[in-house]
Protein backbone atom coordinates (compact mmCIF):
# COMPACT_ATOMS: atom_id res chain seq x y z
CA UNK A 1 0.00 0.00 0.00
CA UNK A 2 2.81 2.43 0.67
CA UNK A 3 4.37 1.76 -2.59
CA UNK A 4 1.17 2.62 -4.42
CA UNK A 5 0.53 5.82 -2.25
CA UNK A 6 4.74 6.57 -3.55
CA UNK A 7 3.72 5.97 -7.01
CA UNK A 8 0.74 7.96 -7.08
CA UNK A 9 2.44 11.39 -5.37
CA UNK A 10 4.98 11.13 -7.70
CA UNK A 11 3.04 10.28 -10.80
CA UNK A 12 0.71 13.54 -9.89
CA UNK A 13 3.96 15.71 -9.34
CA UNK A 14 5.11 14.82 -12.69
CA UNK A 15 2.03 15.65 -14.33
CA UNK A 16 2.12 18.95 -11.91
CA UNK A 17 5.32 20.20 -13.03
CA UNK A 18 6.28 19.26 -16.60
CA UNK A 19 10.14 18.57 -16.91
CA UNK A 20 12.96 20.97 -16.96
CA UNK A 21 14.29 22.50 -19.61
CA UNK A 22 10.61 22.65 -21.47
CA UNK A 23 9.20 26.39 -22.38
CA UNK A 24 5.66 27.19 -22.41
CA UNK A 25 4.82 28.19 -25.94
CA UNK A 26 2.43 31.55 -25.28
CA UNK A 27 0.29 32.36 -28.63
CA UNK A 28 0.14 36.25 -29.75
CA UNK A 29 -1.62 36.28 -32.95
CA UNK A 30 0.37 38.82 -35.21
CA UNK A 31 -1.15 42.48 -35.69
CA UNK A 32 1.52 42.45 -38.93
CA UNK A 33 3.77 40.21 -40.66
CA UNK A 34 5.90 41.68 -43.24
CA UNK A 35 8.59 40.05 -45.42
CA UNK A 36 9.85 42.38 -48.29
CA UNK A 37 12.79 40.90 -50.97
CA UNK A 38 13.23 43.42 -53.35
CA UNK A 39 14.97 43.33 -56.67
CA UNK A 40 17.92 45.41 -55.07
CA UNK A 41 19.56 42.23 -53.49
CA UNK A 42 19.54 40.14 -49.88
CA UNK A 43 20.67 43.70 -48.54
CA UNK A 44 17.38 45.53 -48.85
CA UNK A 45 15.48 42.25 -47.63
CA UNK A 46 13.22 43.24 -44.63
CA UNK A 47 11.17 41.27 -41.96
CA UNK A 48 8.83 43.25 -39.78
CA UNK A 49 6.73 41.62 -36.89
CA UNK A 50 3.98 43.11 -34.79
CA UNK A 51 2.06 41.20 -32.11
CA UNK A 52 -0.61 42.21 -30.02
CA UNK A 53 -3.57 40.24 -27.64
CA UNK A 54 -5.81 41.81 -25.30
CA UNK A 55 -5.41 39.29 -23.28
CA UNK A 56 -8.49 39.52 -21.50
CA UNK A 57 -8.58 36.29 -20.03
CA UNK A 58 -4.99 36.88 -18.45
CA UNK A 59 -3.25 33.05 -20.01
CA UNK A 60 -0.59 35.64 -21.40
CA UNK A 61 2.12 36.32 -18.80
CA UNK A 62 6.36 37.79 -19.33
CA UNK A 63 8.12 34.88 -18.44
CA UNK A 64 11.89 35.28 -18.69
CA UNK A 65 14.94 37.95 -18.43
CA UNK A 66 16.51 38.10 -22.03
CA UNK A 67 18.94 40.73 -20.24
CA UNK A 68 20.68 37.65 -18.30
CA UNK A 69 20.14 34.70 -20.50
CA UNK A 70 19.54 36.41 -24.11
CA UNK A 71 16.94 35.28 -27.00
CA UNK A 72 16.42 33.47 -29.84
CA UNK A 73 14.27 34.36 -33.12
CA UNK A 74 13.38 31.51 -35.33
CA UNK A 75 11.68 32.42 -38.34
CA UNK A 76 9.88 30.31 -41.10
CA UNK A 77 8.22 30.73 -44.31
CA UNK A 78 7.07 27.41 -46.53
CA UNK A 79 6.25 27.82 -50.02
CA UNK A 80 2.59 26.96 -51.10
CA UNK A 81 4.11 24.25 -53.32
CA UNK A 82 7.10 23.02 -54.03
CA UNK A 83 8.63 23.73 -58.07
CA UNK A 84 8.55 21.15 -60.38
CA UNK A 85 10.52 22.13 -63.78
CA UNK A 86 14.21 22.88 -63.07
CA UNK A 87 16.00 25.22 -63.06
CA UNK A 88 13.66 26.55 -60.02
CA UNK A 89 13.83 27.52 -56.19
CA UNK A 90 11.09 27.35 -53.69
CA UNK A 91 11.93 30.46 -51.65
CA UNK A 92 11.08 30.60 -48.28
CA UNK A 93 13.38 28.78 -45.27
CA UNK A 94 13.69 28.73 -41.35
CA UNK A 95 16.20 30.48 -39.77
CA UNK A 96 17.34 31.38 -36.38
CA UNK A 97 18.63 34.39 -35.12
CA UNK A 98 20.60 34.93 -32.19
CA UNK A 99 19.86 38.20 -29.84
CA UNK A 100 22.66 38.42 -26.59
CA UNK A 101 22.08 39.35 -23.50
CA UNK A 102 24.54 42.24 -24.31
CA UNK A 103 21.51 43.87 -26.82
CA UNK A 104 19.11 43.72 -24.26
CA UNK A 105 17.94 46.21 -21.69
CA UNK A 106 14.61 46.56 -19.38
CA UNK A 107 11.37 48.19 -20.15
CA UNK A 108 11.02 49.83 -16.80
CA UNK A 109 9.21 46.63 -15.44
CA UNK A 110 6.95 46.26 -17.88
CA UNK A 111 9.16 44.73 -20.48
CA UNK A 112 12.41 44.31 -22.45
CA UNK A 113 13.75 45.78 -25.42
CA UNK A 114 16.68 44.51 -27.85
CA UNK A 115 18.43 47.32 -30.16
CA UNK A 116 21.81 46.35 -32.29
CA UNK A 117 21.27 49.27 -35.11
CA UNK A 118 24.62 48.07 -36.74
CA UNK A 119 23.86 44.44 -37.06
CA UNK A 120 26.90 43.62 -34.77
CA UNK A 121 24.68 40.57 -33.96
CA UNK A 122 23.21 39.95 -36.82
CA UNK A 123 20.29 40.65 -39.02
CA UNK A 124 18.08 41.64 -35.78
CA UNK A 125 18.02 45.62 -35.53
CA UNK A 126 15.36 46.11 -32.69
CA UNK A 127 12.62 43.80 -30.79
CA UNK A 128 10.76 44.17 -27.85
CA UNK A 129 8.07 42.64 -25.58
CA UNK A 130 6.16 43.86 -22.88
CA UNK A 131 2.86 43.49 -21.40
CA UNK A 132 0.63 47.19 -20.38
CA UNK A 133 -0.45 47.89 -16.42
CA UNK A 134 -4.01 46.23 -18.67
CA UNK A 135 -2.38 43.49 -19.28
CA UNK A 136 -2.54 43.71 -22.58
CA UNK A 137 0.90 41.96 -24.49
CA UNK A 138 3.01 43.69 -27.15
CA UNK A 139 5.87 42.43 -29.56
CA UNK A 140 7.57 43.92 -32.06
CA UNK A 141 10.73 43.30 -34.30
CA UNK A 142 12.87 44.40 -37.48
CA UNK A 143 14.87 42.56 -39.01
CA UNK A 144 16.95 43.79 -42.47
CA UNK A 145 20.55 42.94 -44.10
CA UNK A 146 22.74 40.05 -46.13
CA UNK A 147 21.82 38.11 -42.52
CA UNK A 148 18.38 37.30 -43.75
CA UNK A 149 18.82 33.98 -45.73
CA UNK A 150 15.11 33.45 -46.01
CA UNK A 151 13.79 34.88 -49.42
CA UNK A 152 10.79 34.92 -51.50
CA UNK A 153 10.17 33.11 -54.57
CA UNK A 154 6.41 32.03 -55.23
CA UNK A 155 3.81 32.14 -52.90
CA UNK A 156 4.07 31.19 -49.13
CA UNK A 157 1.67 28.67 -47.76
CA UNK A 158 2.62 28.91 -43.89
CA UNK A 159 4.94 31.45 -41.93
CA UNK A 160 5.75 31.26 -38.44
CA UNK A 161 7.64 33.09 -35.71
CA UNK A 162 8.81 32.47 -32.18
CA UNK A 163 10.46 34.83 -29.68
CA UNK A 164 12.18 32.63 -26.77
CA UNK A 165 13.91 34.13 -23.93
CA UNK A 166 16.33 32.79 -21.98
CA UNK A 167 15.69 31.02 -19.11
CA UNK A 168 12.26 32.06 -19.74
CA UNK A 169 8.89 31.31 -22.04
CA UNK A 170 8.51 31.04 -25.77
CA UNK A 171 5.89 33.72 -27.84
CA UNK A 172 4.70 32.82 -31.32
CA UNK A 173 2.63 33.92 -34.41
CA UNK A 174 2.08 31.82 -36.98
CA UNK A 175 -0.56 31.54 -39.81
CA UNK A 176 -4.11 31.52 -38.24
CA UNK A 177 -6.50 32.30 -40.87
CA UNK A 178 -6.03 35.58 -42.00
CA UNK A 179 -5.23 35.78 -46.39
CA UNK A 180 -1.73 37.30 -47.02
CA UNK A 181 -1.37 40.35 -49.11
CA UNK A 182 0.27 40.45 -51.56
CA UNK A 183 1.72 37.16 -51.36
CA UNK A 184 3.94 36.89 -54.67
CA UNK A 185 8.42 37.02 -55.44
CA UNK A 186 8.86 40.71 -53.34
CA UNK A 187 6.46 40.92 -50.45
CA UNK A 188 4.37 38.93 -48.17
CA UNK A 189 2.26 40.61 -46.35
CA UNK A 190 -0.12 39.56 -43.47
CA UNK A 191 -2.40 41.86 -40.92
CA UNK A 192 -4.68 40.99 -38.53
CA UNK A 193 -4.26 37.39 -37.86
CA UNK A 194 -7.42 36.00 -36.28
CA UNK A 195 -5.25 33.48 -34.65
CA UNK A 196 -1.79 31.45 -34.56
CA UNK A 197 -0.93 27.84 -34.91
CA UNK A 198 1.61 25.94 -32.56
CA UNK A 199 5.06 26.88 -34.37
CA UNK A 200 8.25 26.08 -31.56
CA UNK A 201 11.43 27.84 -31.09
CA UNK A 202 15.14 26.83 -32.06
CA UNK A 203 16.86 24.42 -29.44
CA UNK A 204 19.42 26.13 -27.14
CA UNK A 205 21.96 24.95 -29.83
CA UNK A 206 20.15 26.86 -32.63
CA UNK A 207 18.96 23.76 -34.41
CA UNK A 208 15.16 23.36 -34.54
CA UNK A 209 13.20 21.81 -32.30
CA UNK A 210 10.17 20.36 -34.97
Amino acid sequence: MLKLCVAFAVASFLFAFPPLGRAAEQAVPAKLFLVKDPPAGPQARTILWRAKDLNLDGDLSLVGDPTVGGAKLRVRLQPSAHCSVPPCVDGGGDQCFDLPASGWSAIGSRGFKYVDPMSTNGAVKVASIKQAQSGTFFIKAKLQGTGIEIFLEDEIGFYGINLALGGGDEYQSSSGGATPKPNNGETFRVKKEPGTAVFPGCSPSGAFVD
